[in-house]
């Protein structure tokens, strides 16, 4: 009775159920981790994946359509980031939370492991985090970590994106996968170690979470160098850390932020410590008296009508509309802000 009793508790733990979600502001080596993920072995949940970009995104962003569209919907109902506290519990996003819960419940029915990229989950890890528990599957959270100056480079490479709010977006993603991670079941993974050391950092990866590994460490060698272009890292400065930390271009706050991310990467058991996590919460709360939430999708290079926004919270909402005038957008619509 007693080998029988350990024989279901050894044969539970080796068939824990885990979520792979990849996390960190974009254009920093997220798409290629997801892909370096799934050669290790772990879905990717279907084949409905985002197109890739001939000119962005050559090999793939390797992100789940289904995904997606739950998180745009969510989007729609909270256009500020972070979101509001307990929004996860909120009646506003009922279904968009029912809608993840069925995704997941079906996948893992028959399934082990799902790797999840979309940048947009950086802001809705809480919501991922009581979704995956409610349907009994473990998170393996994947932080990535990039220069901040080399990732709003890429953002106006690609997108031709203002670079101020790409340096707003890269730090508020970065905040919350940094603050609102579980300090049980994350990794923390610099751009330099994925790109540099890319089979010894999957394999930390993989032993930390338990997740599976190949017996052929060669042939995944082989299909890594397959997969990854160097010359696709077309805004990748090389810049050290001593040079980062010696500009005088990048804000303190910014320049702090990555700082302290790359101490934590190099040391896991501050990364899991109290102390950090006190001191990226302190930094969130500076960021919002600072600038106020970031306001979903708005760029001012797009050529568009642009509404006066709305929302819960009236400091934020004339935060943003400053900006709008400020950047002399054109304002459609009523001098009136309601809130709901």
């Amino acid at each position: 009775m007693s080998q029988s009793l350990w024989q279901r508790l050894f044969n539970h733990r080796q068939q824990t159920k885990q979520a792979v979600l990849i996390l960190g502001s974009g254009r920093s080596g997220t798409s290629v981790m997801t892909k370096c993920v799934n050669l290790m072995g772990i879905s990717l949940g279907t084949d409905n994946l985002l197109a890739p970009s001939k000119r962005i995104n050559p090999k793939g962003y390797f992100e789940n359509k289904d995904v997606i569209n739950i998180h745009k919907s969510l989007g729609s109902r909270i256009r500020y980031r972070p979101a509001f506290k307990g929004y996860y519990d909120s009646p506003k996003i009922k279904k968009d939370r029912a809608a993840l819960t069925t995704y997941l419940r079906n996948f893992f029915e028959n399934e082990q492991y799902l790797a999840i990229k979309d940048p947009r989950m950086n802001d809705y890890i809480e919501l991922w985090q009581r979704v995956l528990a409610d349907v009994e599957v473990q998170p393996a959270e994947i932080v990535l970590l990039r220069n901040p100056m080399d990732v709003v480079n890429s953002n106006e490479r690609a997108w031709h994106r203002d670079t101020t709010l790409a340096m707003r977006q890269w730090q508020v993603r970065t905040l919350l996968s940094l603050r609102d991670t579980d300090r049980e079941h994350r990794i923390l993974v610099t751009y330099e170690d994925l790109f540099g050391q890319t089979l010894t950092t999957l394999k930390r990866i993989a032993t930390q979470f338990n997740l599976p590994w190949t017996s052929d460490e060669a042939a995944l060698q082989a299909q890594i160098d397959d997969f990854i272009d160097p010359a696709l890292q077309k805004s990748d400065s090389g810049e050290n850390l001593a040079d980062f930390e010696a500009r005088t271009d990048v804000e303190p706050d910014v320049k702090a932020l990555y700082l302290l991310g790359r101490q934590a990467a190099a040391d896991p058991d501050y990364f899991a410590s109290a102390e950090f996590q006190q001191r990226i919460d302190e930094m969130t709360d500076e960021y919002l008296a600072k600038y106020g939430a970031l306001y979903r999708d708005f760029n001012v290079k797009i050529n568009s009508k642009t509404f006066f926004v709305f929302g819960e919270d009236q400091a934020q909402v004339d935060q943003v509309n400053t900006t709008l005038r400020n950047g002399q957008v054109k304002m459609v619509g009523t001098e009136e802000i309601f809130s709901y």
